[in-house]
């Protein structure tokens, strides 16, 4: 199936009306490159979609959480002199925690402000914070909730359900896709051991404890058969106090099966991509933790987009990222008996590799995703 690049269409038309500047945006984002993470990576990819289709502005925090207390004020500072000498239509927030700076841009700068809600960023249990966000994000024009769960999370909060809408974060297709048949020898020259005959699973993802890992190395991979082997790539959240790492070989080694867990940590692209194209399976064993959530879950995304099928907890929301039967299988959270049926159901696995791929482009791809930011723009925009 080829893909469509819906921003240069719609960036084309706009374009023959006169010019690409329908709407003139700002977007204000604390995340983004060259720090490395999820919503670092959403805030690039949708501002960079963005300007193929209007004007876009972009006012961002390059410089990690540090930077944070200076970012604000700058922000502010910035924002509101593009706002008076660029005529700037509408204002995005990158994430919820932006609240407090939307509500006093739209107050005292008399223009719309939507902000993106992507899980943590409303559900975050400090009371300070939950006595500020949620207030503040009732205050702006538009919420865009990266899933239906996010939504949920926010009217929970006493926020309109009105006011809220549900965009999925997007992929791009082809950032990792890399059908090379030689894939899995190269894997196995970068782990240093022999994985011919091997089945194998991956995990993606900064190892906090609502991404289940260690749950999956205790609870069902002593379950599994001796050529299932587990690579987990991503860095290190809490699983203890001290040497992380060492906290997971220690479990893996308590339940025998230190020998086929991979703990790779973060890893450059190139190997990244590398894990996706030779894996037979995406692993989400995600569990619930009390004031934190998964909001989406982007890597599903990318993984079937290489064609990898996805076996997740059917939780959170990862119920957006996952289509069932169609991209992955969903499974009962802590379901050891459910997980490893879907695990053996390889020819469900082999349907799933037949049209994930396609799935991924028809709807998630960020062109997509940001043409469908743009029209909800212009809405807000018409409406007012």
């Amino acid at each position: 199936m080829e893909s469509v690049d819906v921003g240069a269409v719609a960036a084309n038309f706009y374009r023959s009306k006169g010019g690409v500047s329908c709407v003139k945006v700002l977007c204000i984002t604390r995340c983004y490159p060259p720090v490395i993470g999820g919503m670092e990576k959403v805030s690039f990819e949708l501002t960079s979609r963005m300007a193929n289709l209007t004007t876009t502005h972009v006012i961002a925090n390059r410089r990690g959480k540090k930077f944070l207390p200076l970012f604000l004020p700058y922000a502010l500072f910035k924002a509101v002199i593009l706002i008076k000498t660029q005529g700037i239509d509408i204002v995005h927030l990158g994430d919820g925690a932006l609240a407090p700076l939307g509500t006093f841009i739209k107050r005292f700068c008399r223009i719309p402000v939507v902000a993106t809600v992507h899980g943590l960023d409303v559900t975050y249990s400090a009371k300070r914070y939950q006595a500020l966000i949620p207030r503040h994000l009732g205050n702006l024009d538009k919420l865009i909730c990266i899933s239906r769960y996010t939504m949920e999370e926010c009217v929970n909060r006493e926020i309109s359900a009105e006011k809220c809408t549900v965009i999925t974060n997007g992929v791009n297709p082809d950032e990792f896709y890399f059908p090379d048949p030689e894939s899995r020898v190269k894997l196995q020259d970068v782990l240093k051991t022999n994985l011919t005959g091997k089945f194998i699973l991956l995990s993606v993802g900064h190892l906090v404890a609502r991404k289940g890992v260690s749950w999956f190395i205790q609870s069902v991979m002593p379950k599994l058969e001796e050529d299932y082997v587990y690579l987990v790539i991503g860095g290190y959240g809490n699983a203890s106090k001290g040497d992380e790492k060492t906290a997971y070989n220690q479990l893996a080694k308590g339940y025998g099966v230190r020998h086929r867990v991979f703990l790779l940590g973060h890893v450059p692209d190139e190997i990244l991509r590398l894990a996706y194209n030779s894996a037979d399976l995406l692993i989400m064993p995600n569990v619930m933790i009390s004031g934190d959530m998964e909001g989406f879950g982007v890597v599903a995304l990318e993984a079937a987009s290489c064609n990898l099928p996805v076996i997740a907890s059917d939780l959170e929301g990862i119920k957006d990222a996952v289509k069932d039967e169609v991209t992955g299988l969903l499974v009962e959270p802590y379901d050891v008996q459910d997980f490893l049926e879907k695990i053996y159901a390889h020819k469900r696995h082999a349907a799933i590799r037949a049209q994930a791929r396609d799935y991924v482009l028809e709807n998630y791809a960020w062109d997509r995703i940001a043409a469908r930011y743009y029209e909800l723009f212009e809405e807000i925009i018409g409406g007012r």
